[in-house]
């Protein structure tokens, strides 16, 4: 069953919104071979499970939870850290990396939080430091499933909250960054104009990426059908580019999807694009929407260059500074914060950006108008999820 938002059309800019969030029941495309939980429903206490056993009841808890529901592929990162963590206890090697006798998962202690967000975790690294924010991501996987570990009586205390004063990794509280006004003028004047092949891919990448605010993943991931036409026909066709209609947008950490309805001028530019990718032949093989001539898709290291390169030559045909920072994150930021200044709403931006709740807007709140600061940690506080 899929639910929609219907948002009246607005103005944002010089540009014509309208936008539709489709998201789909996370059960209706969990693929997961088990029975899933009623909701919000514990696994029934069993006895002690073992190391690998406890991520999967933890994780087969939070893919049934509403609130607070994880995919499978959500889940690789958390799966890969609570392996680490078992390997660090089993292997058990102190933070000057002298042996000692291995522990069971129920009895670890904050020291061996410790020891593995810092000993071991710089040594599987290979380098002399961890950052901060690989560190408070591991102790936080640690902590969540321990915190449910706790709730079904398996351990005594959660050892991840025994950290006390420095040796607690710090929040991470990054402040996003934007582009200023002349700059993002200027960007869109210095976008390729299309007049081969890959400039008429590249234009219909910076189209949605500016017009749409959307992430890197989710262009690299975008397909030929994720181009929603008129009346249902296939993109693959030969029509007219007034038919595009809106690009179904994909976040398959979370399972969903929502749909955008775009704007003319990147209506245009995708089906000048689609136009010319039916002449080029290694993509007829398959349905990645924005393929590479190396493989059939776009790498981000690509993606990043062809947005650093648009904004730096945007800054040197305008004689303006660069910006603290250059990548299509920090256009995704400024598309953000343009909506949140303008006429949407902080629950309309959190469902056109593809975002869980408005914690995904906080680290921009001191780039927005008052109001808008006071809506977004409203909501935060108030750990209220718009999706």
């Amino acid at each position: 069953m899929c639910h929609a938002w219907p948002w009246d059309m607005k103005w944002a800019g010089d540009l014509l919104f309208r936008f539709s969030c489709n998201v789909h029941s996370k059960q209706q495309r969990n693929s997961m071979s088990h029975v899933p939980l009623q909701q919000n429903q514990l696994p029934s206490p069993v006895a002690m499970p073992l190391g690998p056993e406890v991520f999967e009841l933890w994780f087969n808890n939070r893919a049934n939870d509403d609130r607070d529901w994880l995919t499978p592929k959500g889940a690789v990162l958390y799966r890969l850290i609570w392996k680490r963590w078992l390997t660090s206890l089993s292997q058990h090697a102190n933070i000057e990396g002298q042996a000692m006798s291995g522990t069971a998962w129920h009895k670890a202690t904050a020291v061996d939080v410790h020891n593995f967000i810092n000993g071991s975790l710089r040594a599987s690294k290979k380098q002399g430091t961890v950052s901060p924010i690989t560190r408070r991501r591991y102790w936080s996987a640690i902590d969540r499933i321990y915190r449910f570990a706790l709730s079904q009586k398996w351990v005594n205390a959660n050892p991840a909250l025994g950290l006390l004063g420095e040796d607690m990794p710090p929040s991470e509280d990054p402040k996003g960054a934007i582009l200023s006004d002349a700059l993002w003028k200027a960007a869109f004047a210095a976008f390729p104009v299309g007049d081969d092949l890959i400039e008429r891919r590249n234009r219909a990448i910076l189209m949605a990426i500016f017009h749409l605010g959307l992430a890197p993943r989710e262009i690299r991931q975008l397909t030929v059908k994720d181009v929603l036409i008129e009346g249902g026909e296939d993109p693959r066709k030969a029509m007219t580019h007034e038919k595009i209609s809106a690009l179904r947008v994909e976040n398959e950490t979370r399972g969903d999807q929502r749909v955008m309805h775009v704007p003319a001028s990147v209506a245009k530019a995708l089906g000048e694009w689609l136009s010319a990718r039916q002449c080029y032949e290694p993509a007829q093989n398959h349905e990645v929407l924005f393929c590479s001539r190396k493989s059939p898709s776009m790498s981000m290291h690509a993606l990043l260059h062809l947005v650093t390169k648009t904004i730096r030559t945007a800054c040197q045909s305008s004689n303006l500074p660069y910006p603290a920072r250059l990548g299509p994150q920090v256009v995704r930021n400024t598309v953000l914060v343009r909506w949140l200044n303008g006429d949407f709403t902080v629950e309309q931006v959190v469902k056109a950006a593809g975002l869980k709740n408005a914690r995904g807007l906080y680290h921009l709140r001191d780039l927005v108008h008052h109001e808008v600061r006071v809506a977004i940690s409203k909501h935060v506080h108030d750990r209220i999820s718009l999706i």
